[in-house]
């Protein structure tokens, strides 16, 4: 059934009812235009004779709605952007919403079928491009090589990359031609890149481009790169091979630098193993951050060390958090709210906010949170999400004004439809897409490291102090006694590097509690020992007691910062007796550096070597 729609007329109607004007968005991101060249010129005329001939075909194909229709919807759809605060406690806010959707159902019912129908994609998302990137844009960028203008031309060639690129929003910017250069870049390098997540990641990279907040250079090939070597190693969360192209763009934009990224992995991984088993990576903010303010020079590390090591505020710990979950892959969406900076993650039941108040109170970039959120929401009923972007493309095709995201009722007729059309599909029923188990993502794509951890069988002898033919005694750091069961302070994890390890929570603030943990030790030969501990630390340096058969002198241990990587202590002297000996370790008194925060410790075994004996 062909549908005809009076554009000229419905056109009429929005304008006289727009809030926000191109123009008006283009005098607040003002960029100096290139000068074309007569080959320029010549492209722009082509890219805009594509574009006419695409937007008088799409303004004959979609269906016809009545100007009379249209001007009460637009209205509503305005009155939203009118009714401030936007948050669910304002009646006056939530009741403009729901007479906007009141209004638009008859209308959503009228258009539904077309947009519902993948008929005219090609046309839409060919137009969407060129109309994003702009004719004189995409020329600009053709006219300085034949490899640039090669570029565009296979983009516009691509109809299934095209359509990719619009499904996740399209790049920074409308700079298709930057985004098709990091794509191919990546394409020629990396032939893992061509299939599966990595090429959806590959494509985000291009989108991306760079970090929204990055302030050093970065380079996006390297920034993929980095990932794709964590993702083959099996070092990221096992859902990573389920995000979509939009999702992936929430995991490459970390403004840290690659080196940073996997340090941080890596240290995680050492420190904090059951975090990493539990897929809970933000937790080292709430165990390890301390809120204060920031210590920067308290360690000679980098920025993020520095921060684990000091502490911070908000900002700070929002950060460390926001590494945390890229690092391991998981799509994160930094927020502010008044004062106050956090983050947003992705979840299994859908994006959650973390440090922060609810979606209604925060934003991020050029994004509102309630419409960031929406979207999200939007995007888990995969069957009827592509309504929305159909309608998103006409409106691009027929070079309406798009929806300002950090305000309300702002775009122009289609994009207030794919407005209502998020709306309708969250009020729809419960989302239809739901993410596979990790046991089932790692039948599908092979275990993880964590995962391969997590069904590794730990043998009783990594888990009982021995003792070798030199006469040196090892004590694995989980054989500590429990004799009224679990110990204050300490967590038994296994390890990445084998056997097991514990984490020892060394101090509460202030420094009043210092956790205890002991050791029974059976000792053949009575005399001298030196002892050593194996260790991580990622706070300035400490200092353990050690307490031998419970006397009144304990031993001090230098327990120096290792920037997250496994170290040995110098080695201390001790006195044991033959047989049956009791060993003590608690937190020694902190002199100096007062940042709040737990003080802590993952140590996997003390050796005792001998040293002379009576």
């Amino acid at each position: 059934m062909k549908f005809r729609f009076k554009a000229a007329v419905v056109s009429l109607a929005v304008a006289a009812s727009l809030a926000l004007s191109t123009s008006a968005m283009a005098r607040r991101h003002p960029e100096p235009q290139v000068v074309l060249t007569a080959t320029g010129k010549k492209l722009m005329a082509h890219y805009e004779a594509i574009l006419d001939h695409i937007r008088h075909e799409i303004s004959r194909a979609v269906p016809h709605v009545d100007p009379g229709m249209v001007h009460p919807f637009m209205m509503q759809y305005r009155a939203i952007g009118t009714k401030r605060p936007y948050i669910t406690s304002n009646h006056a806010f939530v009741k403009a919403i729901s007479e906007c959707q009141q209004t638009a159902a008859p209308i959503l019912s009228m258009v539904n079928p077309f947009l519902s129908s993948d008929q005219y994609d090609q046309q839409l998302v060919e137009a969407s491009v060129i109309a994003d990137a702009t004719p004189r844009g995409l020329a600009a960028f053709a006219q300085k090589s034949k490899s640039n203008e090669e570029l565009i031309n296979s983009l516009l060639a691509n109809k299934a990359l095209m359509k990719q690129m619009q499904d996740a929003g399209g790049p920074l910017n409308g700079n298709y031609g930057l985004a098709m250069k990091i794509y191919h870049t990546i394409e020629r390098t990396s032939p893992e890149s061509h299939h599966g997540v990595l090429q959806r990641m590959a494509v985000a990279m291009a989108l991306v481009q760079k970090p929204t907040r990055a302030k050093t250079s970065f380079n996006p090939v390297r920034r993929y790169f980095n990932l794709q070597r964590a993702y083959l190693k099996g070092e990221l969360n096992p859902a990573f091979p389920t995000f979509t192209t939009w999702q992936l763009k929430f995991v490459v934009n970390d403004s840290y630098s690659n080196k940073d990224i996997s340090w941080f992995r890596h240290m995680l991984m050492n420190y904090e193993p059951a975090y990493v088993l539990s897929g809970h990576y933000l937790n080292i903010v709430h165990t390890d951050v301390g809120y204060n303010d920031m210590h920067y020079g308290c360690v000679p590390g980098n920025k993020p060390s520095q921060l684990i090591a000091g502490g911070g505020e908000c900002g700070a710990r929002a950060w460390i958090a926001r590494m945390a979950e890229r690092g391991f892959g998981i799509p994160t969406w930094g927020v502010k709210q008044r004062g106050h900076a956090a983050l947003s993650i992705w979840t299994r039941k859908g994006w959650v906010t973390r440090f922060a108040a609810g979606w209604e109170w925060v934003w991020w970039t050029h994004h509102n949170g309630l419409n960031f959120y929406q979207e999200s929401q939007a995007r888990r009923y995969p069957e009827k999400f592509p309504r929305v972007l159909r309608a998103q493309w006409i409106g691009a095709t027929l070079g309406e004004t798009k929806e300002n995201p950090r305000k309300f009722g702002t775009g122009g007729f289609w994009y207030a439809i794919a407005d209502s059309e998020e709306r309708a599909i969250l009020a729809s029923g419960k989302p239809t897409y739901v993410t596979p188990s990790d046991a089932e993502l790692a039948r599908l794509n092979g275990p993880t490291l964590a995962q391969k951890l997590e069904s590794a069988r730990v043998p009783m002898s990594a888990m009982r102090i021995s003792v070798n033919s030199n006469g040196a005694i090892t004590i694995p750091a989980v054989a500590y006694l429990k004799p009224h069961g679990p110990v204050a302070g300490v967590v038994p994890m296994k390890s990445f590097s084998g056997g097991m390890q514990i984490y020892y929570q060394c101090a509460q603030p202030a420094f009043k509690r210092h956790n205890p943990f002991q050791y029974a030790v059976n000792v053949p030969r009575g005399g001298k020992y030196q002892l050593t501990m194996k260790y991580v630390s990622i706070k300035p340096d400490q200092l353990l007691n050690l307490s031998v058969n419970h006397g009144a002198d304990p031993v001090v241990i230098h327990v120096p910062w290792t920037n997250g990587n496994w170290a040995v202590t110098q080695p201390v002297t001790v006195m044991l007796k033959r047989g049956a000996n009791t060993l003590t370790f608690e937190r020694g008194k902190m002199t100096g550096f007062k940042a709040k925060g737990i003080y802590a410790l993952s140590i996997k075994e003390f050796v005792l070597t001998p040293a002379g004996h009576s």
